[in-house]
């Protein structure tokens, strides 16, 4: 048989080409985890608060975000956890030192300076001199926790966890679960996903990125942040799949702490979010708003449940057949976009005048869901695709916030550590994570 010409000469057959492929593909794996440190490395700040309080985080950007952030940290946990654990363990105890009481931990914690006079009207504090916000976001501490514990192996360590974690959950049990089983956000923020068109239909003028959103703050401040008052006085509230996906995902995580009745709560908030958040002519979960409808933007919070063991196998095949792995939709050339790109209000820019997060740019904060989902489906190689597609455009345009989905253009903050996460989604393609394992 006479290979195939080329201008000439022969086509180099696959056995050929695979070595020069695979030289290109570890190079490039090998120059972003050594990025991803360096980066970390840079972001890296240790010192005693202003309560007194020795702390050690990781700042999301030295110059854009310099507090620590609740959902950054657990991403640059698990970055870290790759990389040297004993700093990922240190990321999560500082979060724990600002543990409240009551067991909240804030999304926002403020060690060195309260929040900036500027930003005050925005930031979901009682007052400006607050420690930390009085408000959450996806809260998968447990899970973090856990995976970290496990690569050290430290007992102590791990009991910490059960007690942190233990009391954070029974604080949103506390406070923000209701009889659905779900728990409920009071500001589109308590997501992660700020401007998410998800609340356009709630918030109208109100919504984030506009100057009414100032107005949707003050009105949970009057209220004390207290996800009951507000619901009774008829204001925002909210059950986001992203959320409680995050919160079965800290149990599992407790339950991998030792905690023996996480495990049991894990699958119970699982059925809830099946129950009351699964659209099943679409094949997607809903963020379901305060009228009890549920928002009809299709984003990629709907997707985030995927990631539970115990979701129906039917369920999580639709969402991954249907929409992560759809070109058209969730898989487009730099994957996983904010909102699916056969939405109407996709958006591949941000709106710089007044910034409009989440509208549908590729953002860090996505594959560490996306990855076990695919594997939990068994799509192993399309987790794969997805790892090598995004260290590919961080090799390219470097740690940016978030990335058009279509061309990978960079945008947002240069160095935005959360992106360092990479290295562990890639760990988990041979070392699954606590989700997969079940």
């Amino acid at each position: 048989m006479v290979a195939r010409e080329i201008g000439g000469f022969p086509a180099p057959s696959a056995a050929d080409r695979f070595p020069a492929m695979l030289w290109t593909v570890n190079t490039v794996r090998t120059r972003v985890s050594g990025a991803a440190e360096s980066l970390l490395t840079a972001n890296w700040r240790e010192g005693q608060g202003r309560s007194g309080a020795r702390y050690a985080y990781t700042c999301p950007d030295g110059e854009k975000y310099p507090y620590q952030w609740f959902w950054d940290s657990l991403m640059h946990a698990l970055a870290w956890n790759e990389i040297d654990p004993s700093r990922a363990a240190a990321e999560l105890r500082s979060l724990a030192t600002a543990q409240q009481a009551d067991g909240l931990i804030g999304h926002t914690i403020f060690w060195d300076a309260p929040v900036r006079i500027m930003r005050l009207a925005f930031y979901n504090v009682r007052r400006r001199g607050d420690m930390s916000t009085a408000t959450i976001q996806p809260p998968f501490i447990g899970w973090a926790w856990a995976e970290v514990a496990g690569r050290l192996g430290d007992d102590a360590f791990a009991q910490q966890g059960r007690e942190v974690v233990s009391a954070y959950h029974a604080w949103i049990e506390r406070e923000r679960v209701d009889s659905t089983g779900l728990a409920w956000v009071i500001l589109p923020d308590e997501t992660g996903c700020d401007a998410s068109p998800v609340f356009d239909e709630a918030l109208g003028w109100r919504r984030h990125g506009t100057p009414g959103f100032a107005a949707l703050v003050a009105d949970a401040r009057r209220h004390d942040f207290s996800f009951r008052r507000i619901r009774d006085a008829g204001g925002f509230t909210a059950a986001c799949p992203l959320v409680n996906a995050s919160l079965a995902l800290g149990y599992l995580g407790l339950a991998a702490l030792g905690d023996p009745g996480a495990r049991e709560r894990a699958r119970q908030v699982t059925e809830a979010i099946v129950d009351h958040l699964w659209d099943d002519h679409a094949g997607i979960f809903r963020l379901l708003g305060p009228d009890g409808r549920p928002s009809p933007v299709t984003a990629w919070q709907g997707l985030a449940p995927a990631a539970l063991p115990d979701l129906p196998h039917e369920i999580r095949a639709r969402v991954v057949d249907d929409w992560i792995t759809r070109p058209d939709r969730f898989w487009p050339p730099h994957p996983v976009p904010s909102v699916s790109l056969d939405d109407p209000s996709f958006m591949r820019g941000d709106g710089r005048v007044i910034p409009k997060y989440w509208r549908g740019p590729s953002w860090p904060f996505t594959p560490p869901f996306v990855v076990p989902a695919l594997l939990l489906a068994g799509r192993h190689a399309d987790a794969t695709v997805l790892v090598s597609r995004l260290e590919e455009r961080l090799d390219a345009q470097g740690f940016r916030e978030y990335t058009d989905p279509l061309d990978g253009t960079g945008m947002g903050a240069r160095a935005f550590s959360c992106q360092a996460v990479a290295v562990a989604t890639r760990a988990w393609l041979d070392r699954p994570p606590i989700p997969v394992r079940g």
